[in-house]
């Protein structure tokens, strides 16, 4: 039940805390209610070792943290955009000329927000490569090696389906590319997931890199601020798509649905509600981030106390009678 713990907590406190389960329960079954308080307090100190929890981590270790969080936040971003790359095809020509102005603005919002976030990953990829070339050096590939080798082999192979049905689409017609031919549809929703599972484990191979190098003070602080232009880029992302949705909504409602110009139908359909749930949960990333990330750990990482505080695997351990899940009460009478 403690592997509900990080293995540091387990390795420090694991001993006791089968204690003092062992006392209290004096050889009965453990409840469900027991079970899921440990769960609780297990998940709650793994967040705390990753620096989520406020303050209770070094201002170095929550920005670091906070900019993975970022990380993992704009792959679900690249998702959603992707998918709106693909529903707004063509839309300029389903709306008359006199209704294209908010549409228009809408998506070339989205366009240059995506372009710009993307465009400060890579800066922050870059900014990060001399400590991961250290981490690799110093003995650390054999840490990362599967989730990196994951990663590659998913990203190889979404390159070649992307080529492959791209040439596919080329010789359909828009019909059938939105429905009317089954086996494209099949195909491309296969594609889809696998856009979805290799911006996954290209996400959890950065971020299994990350949490293992140690970056400088002044690197540290820039990919602190990077993050928070990332982060504020997804939103605008996510309210940009809104508009669009809303004005093609107005402007051309069968656009979407597949009816013929002139009717009315219900312009929220699964692909559209499916691509904007994948903004807005990018955008909860940023209610996350705030947590942990903010600016005023960036600026305490000038103090001299944080110098190397950043880059640890492990993190802050508070005592068992602090959290010590459902039997911290007696723990500290003990």
């Amino acid at each position: 039940m403690i592997r509900w713990y990080p293995a540091d907590w387990r390795a420090r406190y694991g001993a006791e805390m089968v204690a003092l389960l062992e006392d209290e329960l004096e050889g009965t079954t453990p409840t469900v209610g027991l079970r899921v308080s440990l769960a609780l307090a297990g998940t709650r100190q793994r967040a705390r070792s990753g620096g989520l929890p406020g303050d209770g981590a070094s201002p170095g270790l929550r920005v670091q943290t906070g900019a993975l969080i970022v990380l993992s936040g704009w792959a679900v971003v690249v998702l959603g955009g992707a998918g709106f790359a693909t529903l707004s095809e063509h839309f300029m020509e389903a709306q008359a000329p006199q209704a294209q102005a908010l549409a228009r603005g809408a998506f070339t919002m989205a366009v240059a927000l995506a372009l710009c976030g993307g465009a400060l990953v890579l800066v922050g990829a870059v900014l990060a490569l001399p400590a991961t070339l250290r981490f690799l050096r110093s003995g650390g590939w054999p840490a990362v090696r599967r989730r990196v080798w994951c990663a590659v082999v998913a990203a190889a192979g979404l390159v070649g389906a992307t080529i492959g049905l791209a040439h596919w689409a080329r010789h359909l017609t828009f019909h059938e590319r939105n429905g009317g031919d089954v086996a494209y549809t099949v195909a491309f929703l296969a594609w889809a997931l696998l856009v979805a599972v290799a911006l996954g484990l290209l996400a959890a191979a950065g971020v299994a890199v990350g949490r293992r190098i140690t970056l400088e003070r002044s690197v540290l602080r820039a990919e602190g601020a990077l993050a928070i232009a990332v982060s504020s880029f997804g939103t605008g992302l996510t309210v940009a798509t809104g508009l669009w949705w809303v004005a093609m909504a107005r402007g051309a409602p069968w656009f979407r649905v597949g009816t013929r110009p002139g009717t009315r139908p219900t312009p929220v359909t699964l692909s559209l509600v499916l691509v904007e749930c994948c903004l807005v949960a990018s955008s909860v990333v940023v209610v996350l981030r705030r947590r942990t990330h903010r600016p005023g750990a960036v600026r305490r990482l000038t103090s001299p106390d944080v110098a190397g505080a950043a880059g640890v695997d492990g993190a802050t351990s508070p005592g068992l009678p602090d959290d010590g899940g459902p039997f911290a009460q007696q723990g500290d009478g003990s």
